[in-house]
């Protein structure tokens, strides 16, 4: 370091002021690289020593400004030593902008994201649910990794993210976890979102990773068909517990709630609607978004069938929701009871799928009326997630519609028309008979 690291002083005598003094520079040079500092200290150039670099004389005045040029010094080798001892690669330019003393340029990447997760911590159960804070944690601890794999660095500061760190980043992923690319840009997502927060907070002023983009594979909507859910809804099992899962599959098949909104439906969401209908008031966890439901025969007669259950009562819930975990396994009971193919695994959000499929687009429902019902932060999300399902139905409306216009151009059947040669000769017969007449 002693080697390609030096200090150096000195005064620019074309710059005088009005008392007739000069600016003091401060000059870092490191790695054959340089950047030159205005001290804020003036002096008379016939004082200054430049072989010292320092002021010559012994007065008070001396002694203060020599002592400030010693700090400035100190300052910045206590810099690069900070740099040095964390390990961190580092260069002039990671020198001037820690000695400008701005706080948001000695912002390091993990410390942005052991602020959100801190942030979160705080809002546990809240705003965020347990196993979205697990999946930051995931996040950061593979860039942490990927930091000390790649840069052999124990952390990086913000404005040295760019294209190649978030490319590298992906590819890590790729090849040392053998991540699909669903997982990579679940990976991407979280990092991004803690980017942008630092730039609301002012810790970096551009997105680092413009004109980068990992894109999410459409995977095909899995769902059951109307005949499939009579199915399940028909079999009647031994075993209690299995008839109440049903029972609450169902009524997320015709309702399209998640998990998280049938476990926690209280009588106080059931509420009259301008129509004079019931009608559900739903508060969406995920997207913190308030959505209404309308309440079909099926789903109201299930309400009916559990509002005096002991569990319900007990917890003042409209439905007796097990945990998750238990739901999904009950249902992977019903699933192979019910004999639904093997890709179709019976789990808590495929019922949300047949609402948004079966119920509502195979019956002619408006995609803007599904996307207010199934609580989607906007009409694009919908019309994403769905795009695939929206191509099918499409293709089997026109094929439909062809079969119906064939069936009717063969009831109203219109004959071809003559040959003009045909068509002539009939007419002359035709006027010859009226001749006659």
């Amino acid at each position: 370091m002693e080697n390609n690291f030096k200090v150096t002083f000195w005064i620019n005598k074309t710059k005088k002021n009005a008392k007739n003094l000069v600016p003091v520079y401060l000059r870092v040079w490191f790695d054959y690289a340089y950047f030159t500092k205005g001290t804020g200290i003036w002096v008379r150039f016939q004082d200054w020593d430049k072989k010292t670099m320092r002021l010559k004389g012994a007065s008070q005045e001396v002694y203060t400004i020599n002592a400030q040029l010693d700090t400035t010094k100190v300052k910045v080798l206590q810099i690069i030593n900070q740099l040095s001892l964390l390990g961190r690669a580092f260069n002039v330019n990671t020198i001037k902008k820690m000695l400008n003393g701005n706080e948001s340029n000695q912002i390091t990447l993990l410390k942005v994201c052991d602020e959100q997760i801190s942030e979160m911590q705080k809002l546990k159960g809240k705003d965020f649910a347990p196993a979205t804070i697990i999946k930051y944690k995931n996040t950061v601890l593979r860039l942490r990794e990927f930091i000390r794999y790649k840069f052999k660095r124990a952390d990086l500061y913000l404005y040295e993210l760019n294209y190649y760190f978030i490319s590298e980043f992906e590819l890590f992923l790729k090849q040392k976890y053998n991540n699909s690319i669903g997982t990579v840009y679940k990976h991407y997502q979280r990092l991004t979102r803690i980017i942008h927060k630092a730039m609301h907070k002012g810790y970096i002023e551009k997105y680092p990773f413009e004109n980068y983009k990992i894109r999410q594979p459409k995977k095909r909507i899995q769902y059951l068909t109307q005949d499939e859910i009579n199915r399940i809804e028909r079999l009647e099992y031994n075993v209690p517990r299995l008839n109440i899962i049903r029972d609450i599959f169902i009524f997320c098949c015709y309702t399209g709630l998640a998990y998280a909104e049938v476990e926690s439906l209280t009588p106080e969401c059931i509420t009259t609607g301008i129509d004079g209908d019931l009608w559900l008031n739903i508060h969406r966890k995920k997207t913190k978004k308030d959505y209404q439901v309308p309440l079909l025969i099926k789903p109201l007669e299930i309400l009916e069938k559990y509002k005096n259950h002991p569990a319900c009562l007990k917890k003042g819930k409209c439905l007796p929701v097990p945990s998750n975990v238990k739901y999904n396994a009950y249902l992977k009971e019903i699933g192979d009871m019910a004999e639904i193919p093997q890709d179709k695994p019976l789990v808590s959000h495929l019922a949300r799928k047949t609402f948004a499929c079966t119920i509502g687009l195979a019956n002619g429902m408006n995609i803007g009326v599904i996307s207010k019902i199934l609580g989607h932060a906007s009409i694009q999300v919908t019309l994403d997630s769905y795009a695939t399902v929206i191509d099918e139905m499409m293709i089997r409306s026109v094929s439909d519609l062809k079969k119906k216009l064939s069936a009717t151009n063969e009831q109203f059947k219109i004959p071809e028309p003559k040959r003009y040669g045909e068509a002539k000769d009939e007419i002359i017969s035709r006027l010859g008979k009226l001749d006659k007449n």
